[in-house]
């Protein structure tokens, strides 16, 4: 008798579960790129003034959503009447092209042309405001001189340079020293 109580229960339990069977949820919605390139540029103006050009040896881009993904990054920085002023090298970066924004990642280095250098992994490039931040540490040498810390703003000559904490350096050339606080 329990045995036919039991059959009848799991039997009624099928029955049921069968009938009320959910629909599956669709699948998340794909991003799939809109092109994709190697030794692609892309080059940010202001007015008829080149400011920045990216080359990379491959981007993929994603136009819908204002984004570009490069790899093996070149970007050459140019002042206000389009003279080169320096270079970025990294490994990677997302660009986007509306906002004029570029943010770089891994063995980030820059180079201006009159012989500073930085080094990061992590850097942000805002082309409107021209100004290069990062939450990171960052190494700056020029010469002898030798100044690293965390949180860093600066224009792309690395001429007015602001770290924000855990600062440290070694600076031979005092004359360039000011207090700006």
């Amino acid at each position: 008798m329990q045995f036919l109580r039991f059959l009848i229960v799991f039997l009624g339990a099928c029955a049921f579960s069968c009938g009320q069977r959910e629909t599956p949820a669709p699948p998340p919605a794909q991003s799939f790129p809109s092109s994709e390139a190697t030794h692609a540029t892309t080059v940010f103006l202001t007015g008829a003034v080149v400011t920045t050009r990216i080359k990379s040896d491959g981007i993929v881009s994603y136009a819908e959503q204002d984004s570009a993904w490069g790899f093996g990054l070149t970007v050459d920085f140019f002042d206000d009447k389009g003279k080169h002023t320096s270079v970025l090298r990294a490994d990677s970066a997302l660009v986007r092209e509306k906002q004029r924004f570029l943010e770089v990642f891994g063995n980030v280095k820059i180079l201006t042309d009159d012989g500073r250098t930085l080094a990061s992994d992590h850097l942000v490039w805002d082309d409107r405001r021209r100004l290069i931040t990062t939450d990171g540490y960052v190494a700056i040498t020029k010469g002898k001189d030798v100044m690293s810390g965390y949180g860093f703003e600066s224009d792309p000559e690395l001429k007015h340079i602001r770290l924000h904490r855990e600062v440290t350096g070694r600076l031979t050339d005092t004359d360039v020293l000011r207090d700006t606080t």
